[in-house]
């Protein structure tokens, strides 16, 4: 049985102001909370319905929890379903202490090195998957600039499916990261539409800029690019969805 107190947080961790103040997120779903579990992220509780224990991946869930001593609280199908952020938890929801990583933390000692900057990206849905794919192709990290969704929004963590328990998600404003990049020795490109394509001399160290989804990328981040790069397109539409932009740019900074 939850405490009052665990109720409450579980209830309000929705809001990004809550979830700042507590320095806590929620996580739900089975693969999730298996990603969570196999993080180092501190986890403050896990909260699960029975059903939970139908399978034996729910069971073998359970019992990495235990051997981790995180708290255990069973509740019914119904409470459950009130915390859950979709309609469908599948019979488990944690809470997890949001990750305190610097700039510092992003894998750069390679001599090839990418690192995603996100400018007013609005869409959970679009960050999550932003994240998801630089960690699939090998991007040293990902920088959030004022304007952006919240890293820890449920939905933007179920978009991550796990990548944002281990990339380094950094926010940080310009005056921050941008004397950081230069001192790591990162090229800033910024994604813009009618932009030329990437050159064939890449720099070794690349900072990828991806920006708002209607507005793109902002002045002030414009002003502070050494480049500016775009992707050819050969068809009728305008412009691409920013995450097919930045897997596709990605890729081709990365190979």
């Amino acid at each position: 049985m939850l405490t009052r107190a665990e109720a409450r947080l579980l209830r309000v961790l929705r809001r990004r102001r809550i979830r700042e103040a507590e320095g806590a997120f929620l996580v739900e779903g089975i693969r999730a909370v298996e990603d969570l579990l196999a993080s180092p992220l501190g986890v403050r509780l896990l909260a699960w319905s029975s059903t939970l224990e139908d399978t034996d991946r729910g069971r073998a869930l359970l019992g990495g929890a235990r051997r981790r001593g995180i708290p255990l609280r069973e509740i019914s199908a119904t409470e459950l379903a009130e915390y859950a952020d979709t309609e469908a938890p599948q019979g488990v929801v944690a809470v997890a202490d949001v990750p305190r990583w610097s700039l510092d933390d992003l894998r750069t000692t390679a001599s090839q090195a990418v690192v995603l900057v996100l400018d007013a990206v609005q869409d959970p849905g679009n960050f999550g998957t932003l994240v998801r794919t630089a960690e699939a192709l090998g991007a040293a990290g990902v920088i959030s600039l004022p304007g952006t969704v919240d890293a820890w929004n449920p939905k933007a963590v179920r978009a991550a499916m796990g990548s944002s328990f281990r990339l380094p998600v950094v926010s940080a404003a310009w005056d921050e990261a941008g004397p950081w990049l230069e001192r790591e020795g990162f090229t800033v490109l910024a994604s813009m539409v009618g932009a030329p394509p990437l050159a064939a001399g890449r720099p070794g160290k690349a900072a990828l800029v991806l920006g708002n989804e209607g507005a793109g990328v902002g002045p002030d981040t414009r002003a502070r690019a050494d480049a500016e790069v775009g992707i050819p397109l050969r068809g009728r539409a305008e412009s691409l969805n920013v995450t097919s932009a930045a897997a596709i740019l990605l890729y081709e900074l990365l190979r």
